[in-house]
């Protein structure tokens, strides 16, 4: 194991004293905390909580609580997240109509139909959607996932014509991919191809891709609400259903087909995992889809997700952390490490026999999956050391595998606070994943150095990105990078951690603090969840568990004889690690996140440290 030790001293001796804003004093305190990132106490507007307060009748803590993390617009949302409240008018598509008309003369002539998806959790579950629609309506549909390593990322007009060839298909619905494919889609409709694509990824420039129809509100024409806009593919592929549904219930399909009309309500347990996996911005209809989504799935009606659940050891209702940690990877694992389609077959079966064996699948090469990651990542930790006077990390290794690059470059990013690049030579060639930090737009960087000639390919979000670069390209690129940052690197890569509130360990174990918590969740991307200060806390006993974590057993000095458990995930390599296990003899601040777990009819509150520091 490589210690980060020297990094972290470096880094420390290096930044002046972290302010500590605690409450009520509001008093400045010079300290250095685990992280090394600032502690900023949140302050709500006294007018907005009292809103909240009389308007939704709900505690102070609930209105001060989401009055940190929301408008007041957006309260309707957290305490009322009904779908037939909030979900936006399908009619806002673009190509909407041209994409119902597409799939009616399918359904109603009987016309081999494929889905074409992402090899991700997002292109599984939107595949899934077409799959299970169609389905009911007794029409069935070919999913196909392309090979992460042998066919790269997006439709490629091998499978198409093998699609055609194979199976007689000549019409397509494109998911979670699609917008940049201009080429394939030509020549898709040099072979009388059919393709409707419904995606939610930046579309360059003016043009699109020449197919049936276009669904994507990113699109430059698109004047429809911005809410849209968020959406992943599953949170549109839903949306586009809602509209399926609404016109052929009116022009009679169902009546035609002798079928009763799909309940979409029983698919968002899809949209939620897609929702949370892709880290769509839980406001607005996402969250929504997810508070509702949770709901389907713990009724276990998916037989797929119910195995999925059982090998990974959930046994309890599920939550958003159990979509992201838990299920998500697992389905991830078929792209990364092994067979791409295993995600799409094991959500859509109906066969129980299949949906345990492929959930068992998913879950071994999950586990090969992680094996893989902490060899690679160690390798990829050694170069980063030699990379700290950068305002990036560039690395890469000629056997690492393509399939976990992106994960690492997200630990990496968040131990050294720096854009980092991962990547595995290919082909003669480098390919790889990116991710950012606040500020940095890292999907942008990555198209302008492709129209600037220092990459072959790539693409991305403000927040992550893929890239393709000849060995050559190298210099150029990185010299791209150095002078971009130069003139733009922002002061704080390493965010502030925003917290909510100072509170004691009895508090945040009470009852009513957790129904606050349950109602105003569920937490995720752009919705934090609340991070509390504990003062002056004594660690009496220290455990190890899992891969890098930790258990201690906590108390306040006021009531030394109650123990709490919190859990240190991802620490026992850092600095932190050593210094907690040795159980400091001097009182500490913590901050701390609350995840809440219902077994067995009871309902328990898991104690997660965020960050902590020495008194």
């Amino acid at each position: 194991m490589i210690s980060l030790q020297s990094f972290y001293n470096a880094r420390y001796n290096m930044t002046p004293p972290l302010s500590v804003h605690a409450l009520p004093s509001r008093k400045n305190i010079a300290s250095f905390s685990h992280t090394g990132r600032e502690w900023n106490f949140l302050s709500a507007c006294e007018r907005h909580v009292a809103y909240l307060r009389e308007q939704y009748k709900v505690s102070d803590l609930a209105a001060r609580l989401v009055a940190n993390r929301s408008t007041i617009e957006e309260a309707e949302e957290i305490f009322s997240p009904l779908l037939r409240t909030h979900l936006p008018d399908p009619s806002y598509l673009p190509d909407l109509l041209n994409a119902i008309d597409h799939l009616e003369d399918v359904i109603r002539n009987k016309r081999p139909l494929a889905v074409w998806g992402d090899y991700d959790v997002d292109g599984a579950c939107a595949s899934a959607l077409i799959v299970k629609y169609c389905d009911a309506l007794g029409h069935p549909v070919i999913p196909y996932i392309p090979n992460r390593f042998q066919e790269g990322y997006g439709p490629n007009i091998q499978g198409f014509q093998m699609l055609q060839d194979t199976h007689n298909v000549c019409d397509l619905i494109v998911v979670d991919c699609g917008s940049t494919s201009f080429e394939v889609m030509s020549m898709a409709r040099e072979r009388k191809m059919r393709v409707t694509i419904i995606d939610h990824h930046q579309v360059p420039g003016t043009h699109h891709p020449e197919c049936t129809s276009f669904i994507n509100p990113k699109r430059f024409d698109y004047t429809g609400p911005e809410s849209l806009k968020t959406l992943c593919a599953g949170g549109l592929v839903f949306l586009y259903l809602v509209g399926v549904n609404r016109y052929f219930r009116k022009s009679g399909v169902f009546s035609f087909l002798g079928c009763g009309e799909p309940d979409l309500f029983s698919l968002l347990d899809l949209v939620a995992l897609s929702t949370v996996c892709d880290m769509m911005p839980l406001r607005g209809i996402n969250r929504v889809f997810v508070k509702q989504g949770l709901k389907v799935l713990g009724q276990r009606k998916n037989i797929g997700l119910m195995h999925l659940l059982d090998v990974s050891g959930i046994r309890e209702e599920p939550n958003a952390i159990h979509l992201g940690y838990a299920l998500g990877p697992r389905i991830n694992a078929g792209g990364r490490v092994g067979n791409s389609t295993l995600g799409v077959q094991l959500i859509s079966t109906k066969s129980t026999t299949k949906a345990l064996e492929i959930a068992q699948e998913l879950n071994v090469l999950n586990q090969e999956r992680q094996h893989i990651e902490r060899a690679t990542e160690q390798l990829a930790l050694m170069q980063a050391l030699k990379q700290q006077q950068q305002h990036y990390l560039f690395l890469w290794g000629s056997t690492w595998h393509e399939g976990v690059l992106g994960i690492i470059a997200g630990h990496l990013k968040e131990i050294f606070g720096k854009p980092t690049f991962v990547l595995s030579e290919k082909n003669g060639t480098l390919k790889g994943s990116s991710r950012s930090v606040s500020g940095i737009d890292i999907g942008k960087l990555i198209h302008q150095a492709c129209e600037e000639g220092v990459l072959m390919t790539g693409g991305g979000h403000p927040m992550a990105g893929g890239l393709t670069l000849r060995f050559d390209q190298i210099g150029p690129f990185c010299k791209f990078l150095d002078q971009n940052f130069k003139n733009c690197y922002p002061e704080k890569t390493l965010a502030p951690m925003k917290v909510d509130m100072s509170v004691t360990l009895a508090q945040i174990n009470h009852p009513d603090f957790l129904d606050v918590l349950e109602r105003i969740g569920p937490f995720g991307a752009d919705y934090p969840s609340p991070i509390f200060m504990i003062k002056r806390v004594r660690v009496q006993h220290v455990t190890a568990f899992g891969h890098n974590h930790l258990r201690l057993k906590v108390y306040a000095e006021e009531h030394p004889s109650v123990l709490y458990s919190v859990m240190c995930f991802r620490i026992t390599d850092k600095p932190a690690g050593p210094l907690l296990s040795a159980l400091p003899k001097d009182p500490i601040d913590m901050l701390l996140t609350v995840q809440i777990s219902r077994k067995w009819g009871r309902r328990y509150p898991n104690l997660v440290l965020e960050d902590f520091r020495c008194l």
